[in-house]
């Protein structure tokens, strides 16, 4: 295509009564091309297409009902949209369209232009339906024993209707960016279709020239998985997303205080989240109806979820230290010291970490975030200490043990306390760390106490599975009248039955 004041001079040079052969060798265009645009009267945008349903003679009343396919292609997985082939069937099949399907092609490749158009050119501050804002907050909180500590919310907004939900974390890392985002779309049943965050590092790595950056492994395959596409705000541009700051201020002021005790943060986020359902019962600021309202238009744009929810974690290599322990965010984590000097596998959850080796799961803990803790796991230590059975009130995890196998052990030495370390060693490898003190009231209800006893009580139990009832003798036992005849006896012995 010419530009355009070429095409108003070939026009201009025309209507002056110039022939179109003088204006071919004028400007050294195709004949064509100056035929055309000297003979042009329509001079609508052609980069605008005409969807007017009068232009559409025998599919103009089907028009309606092919934009609401299309729309609703935008919330769809791709490979789950409408081909122009498939529309022409149902048009045919369920609304009884007689027309070719060549009109349907044109209309849809079309309208497809338009939808696209409006997605890229739809600014943030137009508010348009099922797109997002989201952002961390910083508040306080107390554990079980009163304690303060920092925590913080995950809120994400929705401009258009002024709805929000929250999630609180105990930290703002990654694992829990996506496990809240992941959390809230499972919630509403949906996807925002654009979402705009600031250039936190747990989602942009690096911020490079303009709108373009560089983002993290992890976000970019959520991202991917949930088929969003995410803004992000100019550096130290916080006012680009200012709807959800609002927000974090205003769920901290009423939904957080008083200082609120958490103790479960997965029960206290249900909570979170039927209150984010009452808050959105009062009346949008703007408009004279209901947050609530105006959400139920809203979420009827989401993307629709994925068949597979998308499984937050993230892999880290480790080496075991000399005494068993890795180090992971300045906290250490128990291993068995057999590991020393192996390369393990950390699987990071927001709320546990599981460690692999050899493909075989050897630890599970909770995930830590305070500084420079030491957690470590009793069942850990029972095969090193095998070895070594005259130690084991002298390590750090002999008090961490059931008090009944403490007990057992105490009075124990030399090798019985190597047997009875054995048998526990045994109980934890199989699995069965639960039966552990189980095997010591049931021999000690039999009366015994030696290894050999306990492991048979062991046995008892992982075949039956519970713990089996005491026998219920009858009060009263009946007594038998026992006199045997030993006539017989004695006339086969030669013997005297009456002597």
């Amino acid at each position: 295509m010419i530009s355009m004041a070429e095409q108003k001079y070939i026009k201009q040079l025309y209507e002056d009564g110039v022939s179109k052969s003088e204006i071919q060798r004028r400007t050294k265009l195709n004949y064509r091309t100056v035929c055309k645009y000297a003979d042009k009267e329509d001079w609508n945008d052609e980069r605008q297409p005409n969807l007017d349903p009068e232009s559409y003679p025998v599919l103009g009343r089907f028009i309606p009902i092919i934009d609401e396919w299309l729309e609703g292609d935008t919330r769809a997985p791709r490979k789950q949209r409408h081909t122009a082939k498939r529309i022409y069937d149902r048009l045919r099949e369920e609304a009884g369209y007689t027309g070719g399907y060549s009109s349907v092609k044109r209309y849809v490749r079309k309208k497809r232009f338009v939808l696209k158009q409006g997605l890229v050119g739809c600014l943030p501050l137009a508010h348009p339906m099922a797109f997002a804002q989201v952002d961390f907050g910083e508040f306080q909180r107390y554990d079980a024993e009163g304690t303060e500590h920092k925590a913080y919310e995950l809120v994400m907004s929705f401009p258009y209707s002024d709805k929000a939900f929250a999630q609180v974390f105990p930290s703002q890392n990654q694992e829990c960016l996506l496990i809240g985002m992941r959390r809230i779309f499972e919630y509403i049943g949906g996807v925002p279709a654009r979402i705009r965050f600031d250039n936190m590092s747990t989602a942009v790595a690096k911020v490079l020239e303009g709108t373009e950056r560089e983002l993290t492994d992890g976000f970019t395959r959520f991202m991917l998985h949930y088929r969003f596409k995410a803004d992000f705000c100019n550096p130290a541009s916080g006012n680009e997303k200012g709807n959800v700051e609002n927000k974090v201020g205003y769920i901290r002021r009423n939904a957080l205080v008083p200082i609120p005790t958490i103790i479960s943060f997965d029960e206290f986020n249900e909570r979170l989240l039927e209150w984010c359902e009452k808050d959105a019962q009062r009346q949008h600021y703007q408009r004279e109806v209901t947050i609530q309202s105006l959400w139920e238009e809203e979420s009827a744009k989401l993307l629709t979820l994925p068949q597979v929810p998308y499984n937050v974690f993230r892999y880290e290599a480790v080496r075991v230290g000399k005494t068993g322990f890795v180090s992971i965010d300045t906290n250490k984590y128990g291993l068995s010291p057999e590991l020393h000097d192996e390369t393990v596998q950390a699987k990071i959850f927001y709320d546990k970490i599981e460690f692999y080796h050899d493909h075989a799961l050897v630890a599970s803990y909770r995930r830590s975030y305070g500084k420079n803790e030491e957690l470590m796991d009793w069942t850990q230590y029972i095969r090193t200490l095998c070895r070594k059975p005259g130690a084991a009130e002298h390590t750090r995890f002999f008090t961490a043990m059931p008090q009944q196998w403490q007990d057992y052990l105490t009075q124990m030495s030399g090798q019985e306390r190597r047997s009875a370390l054995q048998l526990l060693d045994d109980i934890v490898h199989d699995g069965n760390a639960e039966y552990c003190v189980d095997v010591l009231v049931l021999a000690q209800q039999n009366g015994r106490s030696d290894v050999d006893s306990v492991k048979q009580c062991y046995y008892s139990l992982l075949k039956e599975g519970k713990t089996p009832e005491p026998l219920d003798l009858l009060s009263q036992v009946p007594t038998l009248n026992y006199n045997p005849n030993l006539s017989v006896y004695d006339g086969l012995t030669g013997g005297d039955a009456n002597g």
